[in-house]
């Protein structure tokens, strides 16, 4: 099963009574439709101008919005892989919320690591701890965002892709995040690589990935694989699975730029002013989230299981669900 992981906007957060959002967009592709999905999007980006590219790379940004929808037609013929977008509103989260990703986050690594009975780990949980204070505002933030994008696209995945003709995806999981720093072995890539599977390791504690008994037998591939007596195997799933790699090599990762970049500009065009939710209601046909993820995906600093969307967001929720 391939992921890729891509971003668009910065997460600092904005001036008062500005409206601002960060989205983070997770594509789900099951090997099996990989090929076929591969060669039709060479084919779009063979179709597009000079000016929709960037030293010869596509990017979503220079895309106009006449292919934006072609892209989005493309994709729909592929209702399988999966479009699962994390979108951070940043204008409704306030600063006292944020202390939450720097000072309580670096606090809470030092007490776990009191707690730990080898020294070695608690070395290596005290330096995560001093490397999580280093960072800056934006880049925690991102990390988190990232991270619940991670378990959205694992959980979707699970559930609509959990066929008998996707047994075969589930014997290899490939999770590819662009390398937004160009460092083999940068601070955030080396924090994410802890901070994710000791996020996910805590939320499925208090939110259980779903699965159907019916289905999710303990002859099923990801049950075998991925799962133990007493639960869900995080570090099993995600431990050197986990890669980073230049969009411009990667057409997974080119996908998930066009999509994040759509869903920013919706999310920056509530009214419809621009005329950008008519793309993005084509691009969320294959999106699983339900009525309650407005947004979509939408998720406030501080209040990471918040799911109600604000009424700013009704227009686009409309347009969301509306003959999906």
């Amino acid at each position: 099963m391939l992921f890729f992981f891509d971003e668009s906007g910065d997460f600092g957060l904005p001036e008062a009574d500005e409206h601002k959002c960060a989205v983070i967009c997770g594509i789900v592709i099951p090997e099996i439709f990989a090929e076929g999905l591969r060669q039709d999007f060479e084919s779009f980006i063979s179709g597009l101008s000079y000016a929709e590219k960037s030293d010869g790379e596509l990017k979503g940004t220079r895309l106009t919005d006449e292919s934006r929808m072609q892209f989005c037609k493309m994709l729909s013929n592929y209702d399988k892989v999966l479009v699962t977008p994390t979108t951070f509103d940043l204008s409704i989260s306030s600063q006292k919320k944020t202390q939450y990703i720097s000072d309580e986050m670096k606090a809470h690594l030092f007490e776990g690591a009191k707690k730990c009975i080898y020294d070695t780990m608690r070395s290596q949980i005290e330096e995560l701890g001093r490397q999580w204070g280093n960072l800056s505002f934006n880049e925690g933030l991102r990390l988190v965002g990232l991270t619940s994008c991670f378990w959205e696209a694992i959980e979707h995945s699970v559930i609509f892709h959990s066929g008998k003709e996707y047994y075969g995806c589930w014997e290899n999981l490939y999770f590819t995040i662009d390398a937004v720093r160009t460092a083999e072995l940068s601070r955030d890539k080396k924090i994410f690589t802890w901070m994710v599977l000791m996020w996910l390791t805590a939320w499925s504690k208090y939110r259980p990935l779903v699965t159907i008994s019916e289905i999710h037998t303990d002859e099923h591939p990801f049950v075998k694989n991925y799962c133990t007596k007493t639960g869900f195997d995080i570090g099993k799933l995600l431990k050197r699975n986990i890669s980073y790699h230049n969009s411009k090599n990667s057409w997974g990762l080119q996908i998930a730029d066009i999509c994040a970049n759509i869903i920013y500009q919706a999310v920056h065009d509530l009214h419809n002013y621009k005329n950008k939710l008519p793309i993005f209601r084509m691009l969320m046909k294959n999106c699983p989230y339900g009525p309650g993820r407005g947004g979509p995906g939408l998720i406030y600093v501080g209040e990471l299981a918040e799911n109600k969307p604000a009424p700013k967001y009704m227009l686009l929720h409309q347009v969301m669900h509306s003959d999906k």
